[in-house]
Order: C-alpha cells, then structure tokens, then sequence
C-alpha cells in the first residue's frame, strides 16, 4: 500500500476513535496521541514530512515520532529496543544509586540483597519484553 492510503486509513481509524470517545463523554488528546512509522532505516528515510504527519480533522494534527511509549515499553521506528533498553537500564542504575542514602543505615548484607533484587527484577522485566517480542 502507498503512504498516502495508508495515512488516509490510519486518519479514518484516528477519527473514528475521536467520535466512540466523544460518544461516551471522552475526549481523545490529539497533544498526547503519536503515531509511528515501523520500518526499516531506509523505508522511514523515504517518507515525505507530509507522509509522517496526520491529519484527523481541520484542527488536528497527529505528527510521528520517532520513539513511542506503549504499556511502558519503548518501540522505535526499527523495532530494536535500544531506546527501550536504555530507559531501564538508567532507571535500573538510578535505583541503584538512591541506596547510597540507606547503605551506612542497613549494613552490607541488606545492601546487597537490594542490589540483587533490583538487578534481577530489571532483567526479568527486559526478558520478557524481549523474549515476547520474538515469539508473538
């Protein structure tokens, strides 16, 4: 399918979401909506700026990103989790960090445990993003 059609029916989809939240009293956030582009490096290179852009209505423009945030995982244009990744990694480290305040007060055995417990549930919480991906 061409860019266009595809942003045409992508616009139809965005549209007809606004209209079942409007029905049910909600209102969709056309600041906070992204939309994303899944390719390859080269695939998203071709696109025009008026390819990456969606326009839902008169007043509302949906513009791609390049990263995009769903159910706490991070999906790039390429779909290899790097950026995801990274934002666990970091938080996984600033976590690791923040004990230096409680380390002197609970002693080197509970100290480490915490480190532990903090590196093992950010592996798990990776492995099963990256082993779901593979598999579904």
């Amino acid at each position: 399918m061409h860019a266009a059609a595809l942003r045409q029916q992508l616009g139809s989809c965005v549209t007809a979401v606004s209209h079942w939240c409007a029905a049910r009293r909600l209102q969709l956030n056309s600041d906070k909506t992204e939309a994303i582009w899944i390719g390859s490096k080269a695939a998203i290179n071709k696109l025009t700026p008026q390819d990456r852009s969606l326009t839902v209505s008169n007043d509302t423009t949906i513009y791609s990103a390049d990263v995009v945030r769903d159910l706490g995982v991070f999906l790039d244009t390429e779909l290899s989790m790097k950026h995801h990744i990274a934002k666990v990694a970091a938080a996984c480290f600033y976590h690791i960090r923040r004990l230096r305040q409680i380390r002197r007060h609970v002693g080197q055995a509970v100290t480490t445990r915490l480190v532990l417990a903090i590196v093992t549930i950010c592996w798990q919480l990776e492995f099963h993003v990256l082993t779901d991906k593979q598999t579904g």
